[in-house]
């Protein structure tokens, strides 16, 4: 679970939607229908008690990488070890953040083959997942940031395609989530659950990816 996802919102509709504003300058966002790991997206997280949005790369770089990558399969991290995670376990309690996702990719198994499929918000543009970030070489002028979305077993509508999911949270959980203060695990762990069965939807996907 799950490396492909899409963003076909804009500068607009995400500014609005996390800061309830209009920047006076909007930052240059390039609609990707195919997200793929390694790539750019726009992070929401919290600095200095605001609401920011930075540009991350998709597979968290753990600080000790010689370079700006790694061979770890960091793209995903499971809910269910997260905080017992040598790799993520400091990073969820004290930097946590949400990536905008307008939906994203699974491949189902049928009749001996896997066919694509695009999940989607029945009622919103934008879905609130939930992720972790991490600066590498923080400090110097080299200083890259990354992420890693948290995954959780599928819901009822999710089995059907796949048996992971997404962490999706609600409006209400953004604050919290966001929030550096919250870090106790019991607290966390309550907000990464599957989302509601009747929040998704999705479509074949009939083009090539």
């Amino acid at each position: 679970m799950y490396g492909r996802a899409y963003e076909t919102y804009t500068a607009d509709e995400l500014y609005f939607q996390y800061l309830n504003r209009r920047p006076v300058t909007l930052p240059e966002i390039t609609q990707n229908s195919n997200l793929r790991p390694t790539q750019t997206s726009p992070i929401l997280r919290m600095v200095d008690g605001e609401r920011q949005f930075d540009f991350m790369r998709w597979q968290l770089v753990p600080r000790w990488e010689p370079e700006f990558k790694t061979k770890l399969t960091t793209i995903n991290a499971k809910s269910e070890t997260v905080f017992e995670s040598r790799l993520f376990r400091n990073i969820v309690v004290r930097q946590r953040c949400i990536v905008p996702l307008s939906g994203f990719y699974e491949w189902k198994k049928e009749d001996g083959a896997k066919r694509p499929y695009r999940i989607h918000l029945q009622d919103n543009s934008i879905m609130n997942v939930a992720g972790i970030w991490d600066t590498w070489r923080s400090g110097t002028p080299e200083a890259r940031h990354s992420f890693s979305i948290l995954t959780t077993s599928a819901n009822k509508f999710m089995s059907e395609i796949h048996e992971r999911m997404p962490v999706i949270l609600s409006k209400e959980q953004i604050e919290d989530w966001l929030s550096p203060e919250i870090h106790e695990p019991e607290t966390l762990k309550q907000m990464l659950q599957p989302c509601s069965n009747d929040w998704l939807a999705c479509a074949v996907v009939t083009e090539k990816l």
